[in-house]
């Protein structure tokens, strides 16, 4: 059992604009991440602006944790037994992950 913190994820209807003022307030450079992502790397921690056309401020979906794992399908089931619920998988040229929400609905996804 294996869970590690993979970055902080934000979802903006202005992910360029988000990606260049988080980097400014840390004092990093914000670097193309490929499918749409933007990186920022500070103190050690990676930030991910990535873009939600519909997304509103404030919502649940806001931050998300995302989380690395040795063995994805296998957290995934015992965070279900936790009382997470899963909700999808997903995929793209970077790898495979899973979307889920904690308890209180708020989504995390673990690659």
């Amino acid at each position: 059992m294996s869970l590690d913190i993979s970055a902080v994820t934000f979802n903006s209807a202005q992910p360029h604009r988000l990606a260049h003022f988080w980097a400014q307030a840390l004092g990093a450079q914000v670097v193309d991440g490929g499918n749409g992502y933007l990186h920022v790397r500070a103190a050690g921690m990676l930030i991910i602006v990535q873009s939600a056309p519909e997304h509103t401020s404030g919502t649940p979906t806001d931050v998300h944790l995302d989380l690395r794992a040795d063995d994805r399908v296998l957290e995934a089931q015992r965070l279900v037994g936790l009382g997470a619920t899963l909700l999808t998988e997903r995929s793209d040229s970077h790898g495979t992950w899973s979307v889920l929400t904690d308890p209180d609905e708020r989504e995390f996804c673990i690659g």
